[in-house]
């Protein structure tokens, strides 16, 4: 959901079964094959039981629709959902290297389970900067069975 709040992310209407219109958040838009396929979210107002009684609470209902069903408001920012370019694109993971090693950070693909405790994101270039002095970083040396991390 590129780290936008639920309540920023822009809105569109649903048509659903019966012609009725929702208005809804985008959280995610695609292209595929000559259809625009957008993945949304419905909050939908609850009740929460708690020992005092219940209280108002706020369900929250995940769902994909093509185009036409889902169509755009006006002055709403879908470009906000796009990736960033290439060059932007933050897909490694950097961790504190364990104590007593030669270098400071090791370097995880995104997907790897051993760096996936970090936060710390870079992008290629970042990556390949730390890693071009090897005492600043490596990489991790645990491989994935189809890659090496």
């Amino acid at each position: 959901m590129h780290g936008i709040p639920r309540d920023q992310l822009p809105r569109a209407l649903v048509c659903l079964e019966g012609d009725q219109i929702l208005e809804v958040r985008v959280t995610a838009r695609r292209h595929f094959r000559g259809t625009w396929w957008y993945d949304l979210v419905l909050s939908l107002p609850t009740r929460r039981d708690t020992p005092r009684g219940p209280v108002p609470d706020v369900m929250e209902v995940e769902f994909s629709a093509p185009y036409p069903a889902v169509q755009p408001i006006a002055g709403e920012d879908y470009a906000v959902l796009d990736p960033p370019p290439a060059d932007e694109r933050r897909r490694w993971r950097i961790s504190e290297a364990p104590p007593g090693s030669a270098y400071e950070v090791v370097v995880h693909r995104l997907d790897c389970a051993q760096g996936a405790l970090s936060q710390q994101l870079a992008t290629d270039r970042e990556a390949l900067r730390m890693l071009a002095d090897p005492e600043e970083a490596v990489t991790c040396s645990i491989f994935p069975v189809e890659s090496a991390c």
